[in-house]
């Protein structure tokens, strides 16, 4: 079995146990009998939550276990270190356990000052901090290092790259190189729409050629300059808000008691896996249209395919998959099928698929360290993989 087919697995493994497991909570009431009820703020509140993120943490644990290291040591050429890996991990766990336990303080707070209203407005408001300091969280959990001092070959290539990039006609913009130890890092665009950085792989300047790295830049300035990145922002807001609202009208479910706002929760998690099946044809559909623009305003076909060839080759190394697991699991299309497709309409929304797992941060989305591309490697937690 190759490693992305194995992955594959593993994800469809997590996302099944967490989603068979709210389901079954959900309809049998279970935190309506463990957890309180009350309204009035006790330190059973804290004592709850803390045990609840604690389970969480401990049903991920062996799929993190396999999907961080054993898979990955399995297939690749250069192993991972057990010590590097129990770091790793309990960094990202620590910071990621520290935030939901925090965002739950605050929805529950809020729930009981003025409810749901109340609540969906700390949801944004806890989304757009997400959004604009997605590069600083990524360096707490995944460890990232901004590269400051490049070689005069590196800072030439670069040079090179933005000034095609120019030519061809699109605005620079600023630029961040990020060290990186997980071989499936990419970067992509942080920052609030506006203020938009593009981060790129310090690999990339050892794997891209300058006409390479142009093509990879000229996509992300796209992406940037015709709104669709930040479409996809506005519909994973929308995704997000309106399914824990929805969420919390379930049966006993609510934002004022901890067994309430956990009800609320496992109700979300069955939300997040029907945004699993039906958002990635969206990213998929603006990544094909990106592709024909960038290519009707002079990047050279050779160096987009190649370049997309290189990215494959440092993430799961699966240039061609089957049609149904593309359409399934997939948000970003697969090498071949980018090579023959030509984009239809303007870019709707890119990589909406998972900025709206990253947002469901804001409301202690149980998913989004589950799915196949990320689990149990923390660098890709908060700044995941994107074409």
């Amino acid at each position: 079995m190759s490693y992305a087919r194995s992955r594959l697995l593993l994800g469809m493994l997590g996302v099944g146990l967490l989603v068979l497991t709210s389901f079954y909570c959900l309809i049998k009431q279970v935190p309506l009998k463990w957890l309180p009820g009350t309204e009035v703020w006790s330190g059973s509140d804290l004592i709850a939550l803390a045990t609840v993120f604690g389970g969480l943490i401990t049903i991920l644990l062996p799929l993190d276990l396999l999907g961080g290291y054993l898979l990955p040591n399995r297939a690749g050429p250069k192993p991972i270190l057990w010590r590097r890996f129990v770091i790793g991990w309990v960094r990202g766990v620590g910071f990621q356990g520290c935030f939901f336990l925090l965002a739950s303080l605050l929805i529950l707070a809020l729930g009981r000052w003025q409810g749901l209203l109340a609540v969906s407005c700390g949801i944004i408001a806890l989304g757009f901090l997400l959004i604009a300091f997605q590069l600083k969280l990524g360096g707490l959990i995944g460890g990232f290092q901004q590269v400051t001092g490049l070689s005069t070959s590196d800072r030439d290539r670069m040079d090179a790259a933005t000034r095609q990039t120019v030519a061809w006609g699109w605005k620079p913009r600023d630029l961040i190189l990020l060290t990186h130890q997980d071989p499936g890092f990419t970067g992509g665009v942080v920052g609030i729409p506006g203020f938009e950085k593009v981060v790129v792989p310090d690999t990339a300047l050892l794997r891209l050629s300058s006409d390479e790295l142009a093509a990879t830049l000229a996509r992300r300035f796209e992406a940037i300059e015709d709104g669709s990145r930040a479409r996809g922002i506005l519909v994973a807001f929308f995704w997000v808000v309106l399914g824990f609202n929805l969420s919390a009208f379930l049966p006993g479910a609510g934002v004022t008691s901890v067994g309430g706002l956990a009800m609320t929760c496992l109700g979300f998690t069955l939300w997040t896996f029907i945004g699993l099946l039906t958002l990635p044809t969206l990213s998929r559909q603006a990544s094909f249209a990106i592709d024909k623009r960038v290519l009707g305003r002079g990047v050279a076909p050779e160096s987009l395919h190649r370049s997309v060839r290189k990215f494959d080759e440092l993430q799961d190394d699966e240039p061609e998959r089957p049609a149904v697991i593309e359409a399934i699991f997939h948000p970003v299309p697969s090498v071949i099928r980018r090579q023959g497709q030509t984009g239809t309409g303007p870019p709707l929304a890119w990589h909406v698929a998972r900025m709206t797992l990253f947002l469901s941060w804001a409301c202690m989305g149980t998913l989004a360290r589950a799915v196949h591309c990320n689990v149990g490697r923390p660098e890709l937690w908060v700044m995941y993989p994107s074409d």
